[in-house]
């Protein structure tokens, strides 16, 4: 019991290993990757090749589509610009009417009022006269020389010449209040009247409001199809035209579909290469199962290359992989294990430094074997 717990635990097969990842066809069309070959070292973003694809049928059958509705809308605002700028010309020609029009309505209220006070000028002249005739008439008979019959016609006529005064004057005032009225646009005498240009003037204003909002409606649904359009355009160029580029910094592991120069048409999906990182590398050992209670998580580990040149990288233990897990082990890695034999696991080893000899050169040093062992 003192020789198995100071003694360390050592696999029977062990080698480094490491994540594949699978770059794919983004779009359908003609791949054309540059030369590589596996063990190709490759940058991060580095162009590996492009995919053309000159048609789309649906892209470009939805861009006419669309070219033909923005056409149409632009010829419908045109139309809808000739509509307001010939009513509004008509407009023009109403409100110069209307002007004309009120101005000879002031000239004719003018000239009324002008007359009406004429007449009451002579209205008050008259009575003047009558005033100085009816006293005259009343000193005369006074004095005996006529009789009362002519003084009393004669202050008769006086008071009538004052009703005429007064009648002119409360028609001046009438005149001039209407005249003040019209130039307001109001009318006194009865319910106002409206011409037919100014009719046709409310009818134009109102026609004009409902054209200036369709015609802002047409230029909304313009720029919206233009966006569409641009959207779409930018879609096509994504669809006509993808590069491949190196997602991570790595090595290639191998090569899928070899475009050559003239390209081989693939569908969006397609497998084009895998790649290595030797940033991603560890060592997978295969242990005996009466070990697994001598191996824990976080374990220290040495590990030996095989390679002849006894490199030691030192290690820690990541994962132990056993039971039913050992059926799906590997299967994302680059070097799947072997079918694991009865009462074995699977340990996953860290790799704590990483040599020269595991550099991008030699795949990262991916599948060469290697002695682990496990320390106490």
């Amino acid at each position: 019991m003192l020789w198995l717990r100071n003694s360390s635990v050592s696999s029977r097969v062990g080698y480094i290993n490491g994540t594949v990842i699978n770059l794919y066809a983004p779009i359908p069309g003609i791949a054309q990757l540059d030369p590589l070959e596996p063990g190709q070292a490759l940058q991060k973003g580095q162009v590996l090749g492009a995919i053309t694809n000159d048609r789309n049928p649906q892209l470009e059958t939805d861009r006419q589509n669309l070219v033909t509705r923005l056409a149409q809308a632009e010829a419908e605002r045109t139309a809808l610009d000739a509509q307001i700028a010939s009513r509004e010309a008509v407009r023009s020609q109403l409100l110069s009417k209307a002007s004309s029009q009120q101005q000879l309505e002031e000239q004719f209220f003018q000239q009324g009022s002008e007359r009406t006070r004429n007449e009451l000028r002579q209205a008050q002249e008259n009575l003047a006269f009558a005033k100085i005739e009816a006293d005259r008439y009343q000193s005369l008979v006074e004095s005996g020389a006529v009789s009362q019959q002519l003084a009393d016609a004669a202050i008769s006529r006086a008071r009538e010449a004052q009703a005429v005064v007064a009648a002119k004057q409360n028609e001046l005032q009438r005149q001039q209040t209407a005249l003040a009225a019209m130039r307001q646009g109001l009318q006194l005498d009865a319910a106002r009247t409206l011409s037919i240009p100014e009719i046709r003037r409310l009818d134009l204003e109102s026609e004009l409001v409902d054209l200036t909002l369709k015609r802002q409606t047409v230029s909304a649904t313009i720029q919206e199809i233009q966006q569409e359009i641009k959207n779409l355009q930018q879609q096509l160029e994504l669809q006509r035209k993808a590069l491949i580029k190196a997602p991570i910094e790595g090595v290639v592991w191998s090569i899928t579909n070899r475009t050559g120069l003239l390209g081989i048409p693939l569908t969006a999906g397609d497998p084009l290469l895998e790649m290595v990182t030797c940033a991603d590398t560890w060592v997978t050992a295969l242990v005996s199962e009466r070990d697994r209670g001598r191996l824990r998580i976080g374990q220290q580990a040495e590990i030996q290359l095989l390679d002849g040149t006894n490199t030691n990288i030192s290690g820690r233990i990541r994962s132990i992989r056993g039971g039913p897990g050992k059926v799906t082990a590997g299967t994302d890695v680059a070097v799947p294990p072997p079918d694991l034999v009865r009462n074995e696991v699977e340990v996953q080893v860290s790799l704590l430094e990483k040599p020269s000899v595991l550099a991008a050169g030699n795949f990262c040093g991916i599948g060469q074997s290697a002695t682990v062992n496990f320390l106490p």
